[in-house]
């Protein structure tokens, strides 16, 4: 049975998700992506995981730097996370006025993020059109205890408290 690529994607918009900002470096060389595909994988050694399309320009600037950062959004950050979705953006674009800092890997660490986690490549696996990279964090951190910003049904979200 063959699957249907844009029922694919309906389906998969009715998961709800957290929207992060991934980020890499190489010596000065820096790049960034909105990414959605992240997740806690081990307490111990402290994992997670990124999927990242093999054709974003981030891809080749990860496995070169061995490192990347996941930048949680705040709700209200929803003008941030289109920016680095744009494919058509250099990273100089993407990071224009933006005050970031770097921690053990050298990865941008976004200041205006909800939280933070500073990752060496600890793994790379294929994954269709995608590779998933795994990290061993670092470094973490929060910044301000805000809600996050959300995606859901192909849509930004914020919660909506009780």
């Amino acid at each position: 049975m063959s699957i249907n690529p844009d029922l694919f994607r309906q389906v998969m918009s009715q998961f709800a998700t957290g929207v992060t900002i991934v980020t890499t470096s190489a010596g000065e060389e820096r790049h960034g992506l909105t990414a959605n595909s992240f997740c806690s994988v081990s307490l111990a050694p402290p994992l997670v995981l990124v999927c990242v399309d093999k054709k974003a320009q981030s891809h080749a600037l990860i496995k070169k730097g061995r490192n990347f950062a996941v930048n949680i959004l705040a709700a209200g950050q929803e003008t941030l996370s289109r920016r680095f979705a744009t494919n058509n953006l250099s990273a100089a674009e993407r990071f224009a006025g933006l005050k970031f800092h770097r921690e053990v890997t050298g990865a941008p660490i976004l200041q205006a993020s909800l939280a933070w986690l500073d990752c060496q490549l600890f793994a790379a696996y294929p994954g269709g059109d995608h590779t998933i990279f795994v990290g061993k964090v670092v470094a973490l951190g929060r910044h301000k205890a805000n809600a996050p910003l959300l995606y859901f049904h192909s849509r930004y979200q914020k919660l909506n408290p009780r």
